[in-house]
């Protein structure tokens, strides 16, 4: 199945305690469709990648508000051009290093690796493909409540605050957020002919999150005891 237009697939992650990594990723494009919509030239991409995008990519990462261990470390960031049938259409990622690396913004209440955070991406339709979007934040320092198991509100709000400020700054890129680039974080499906939707809003809830595939392939250690009967 296609998408509807080509995009730029933006990816970041870094190394977690333990030798584990973390990623997460966000689309973002015009508002033309098709395989020949306006894009940033490779030159341009590559000092977008190096430039603002880096930056507004670390600074989530480090914001009080997001709330992220300073045990997760984010160690990169990848930007590809995305054509409508899935694939990059260059033969080279343009990847930023950072270094040094950097930290989450917290050393309080350590969750285990596998505890993350949904940050949902909302947009103008309640229904329907490409109507919402997510990524995980990894490692979440958040207080939990002993009786409600849930997080703050405050806690929830900053994070949804700090992310939308992310969005926003993904989108005001110089040069590329006017005229016909118009470059926006989209939540795309592939579903039908392709459907794409602009973020319009962030929704932040207040459980933890486990992923399941983390937790799966986390190695067990059974500690083993003789009963007598």
């Amino acid at each position: 199945m296609p998408y509807d237009r080509r995009h730029i697939h933006c990816q970041w992650g870094g190394t977690l305690p333990g030798g584990e990594i973390w990623s997460n990723s966000l689309r973002m494009g015009g508002t033309e469709t098709g395989a020949n919509s306006d894009l940033p030239t490779h030159e341009e991409l590559e000092e977008w990648c190096h430039g603002a995008c880096k930056d507004a990519v670390a600074a989530f990462h480090g914001d009080f508000g997001a709330k992220v261990s300073a045990q997760a470390k984010l160690t990169y960031l990848k930007m590809n051009v995305v054509g409508m049938d899935g694939r990059y259409t260059d033969l080279n990622t343009i990847e930023h290093i950072y270094s040094p690396v950097v930290p989450g913004s917290s050393n309080a209440n350590i969750h285990p690796n596998q505890v993350t955070l949904c940050v949902s991406l909302t947009t103008d339709f309640s229904r329907g493909y490409a109507h919402r979007g997510r990524f995980y934040l990894p490692m979440p320092c958040h207080l939990v409540d002993p009786v409600s198991g849930l997080i703050s509100v405050p806690d929830a709000l900053q994070v949804a605050t700090a992310a939308g400020t992310f969005i926003e700054a993904l989108a005001d890129e110089p040069g590329f957020d006017v005229g016909p680039l118009n470059m926006k974080v989209l939540v795309m499906s592939q579903r039908a002919t392709g459907v794409t939707n602009p973020v319009t809003g962030v929704d932040v809830g207040r459980a933890l999150d486990t992923q399941r595939r983390r937790r799966t392939e986390l190695p067990e250690d059974y500690q083993h005891v003789v009963v007598s009967q």
